[in-house]
């Protein structure tokens, strides 16, 4: 085996697959640059796709900034169906023909905006007594997760499509760290008295990066091979002085 590369040093945006774990897509990352120190700056669940930037080298020290950072994303709720995960991957837990008002939803998602309580997700990665609680849930363990503050900047609704019995509503937020979107899903089903559930989401942003400085691992392997990738390979500073920090 090479020697572990200790001279790559960086920031690398990949726009992560449905399907994948973030987890992968750094092992993938790791392996084939063969280094030593990579990290990532915000997880995203398998069933998330966007931008996910990994730390290579010694801007894993910077690795804070991005996480303190402003996230967009663009999701889908489909209505009607509610699941244990929030998401499709989840058991059906209630159905019902109730459609969300428009009104109402303009109204809950407009109240939404600024610091929140939120309770994260019982399918997650956050840690009770020691443990995963989605491993707890999937175990079908009881237990509860407290609430925390999180920071919502901004939400708005892009579009409602009817089209061939399928009831959805996309949205589009600005947030903070620690937020998590299957939550808001479910408080804004609660909210409204309706069942839903996430059927697509995506960060589109995790500041400063976007979509447009970044590719996807099928073409980042392509690039590798051809020893034609540094270009995607963005320095260090690429996030000091750059991040506006949340509240501030």
């Amino acid at each position: 085996m090479n020697s572990i590369n200790n001279n790559l040093d960086g920031w690398l945006v990949i726009n992560k697959d449905l399907g994948m774990t973030s987890r992968e897509v750094v092992n993938i990352i790791k392996k084939t640059l063969n280094v030593k120190k990579i990290g990532h700056a915000g997880t995203l669940d398998p069933l998330a796709t966007g931008v996910l930037a990994l730390a290579v080298g010694r801007a894993t020290k910077t690795v804070k900034y991005i996480m303190d950072g402003i996230k967009k994303y663009s999701f889908t709720i489909k209505w009607g169906i509610s699941t244990d995960t929030q998401d499709i991957e989840g058991k059906i837990i209630s159905k019902s023909n109730k459609k969300p008002d428009k009104i109402k939803l303009k109204f809950i998602l407009k109240n939404l905006v600024g610091t929140i309580d939120q309770i994260p997700p019982k399918f997650s990665a956050i840690k009770v007594n020691g443990r995963r609680a989605y491993d707890l849930a999937r175990n079908g363990k009881k237990f509860t997760l407290k609430s925390r503050k999180v920071f919502l900047k901004n939400i708005k609704l892009i579009k409602k499509n009817e089209k061939k019995k399928i009831d959805c509503t996309s949205f589009e937020i600005e947030c903070g760290k620690g937020f998590y979107v299957r939550s808001l899903v479910r408080d804004i089903c609660k909210k409204l008295n309706v069942d839903g559930h996430v059927i697509k989401l995506k960060r589109i942003e995790s500041e400063p990066f976007n979509l447009k400085s970044s590719i996807s691992i099928e073409d980042f392997l392509k690039l590798y091979e051809k020893n034609d990738w540094k270009n995607f390979l963005l320095p260090i500073y690429s996030v000091l002085n750059k991040i506006k920090y949340v509240g501030k």
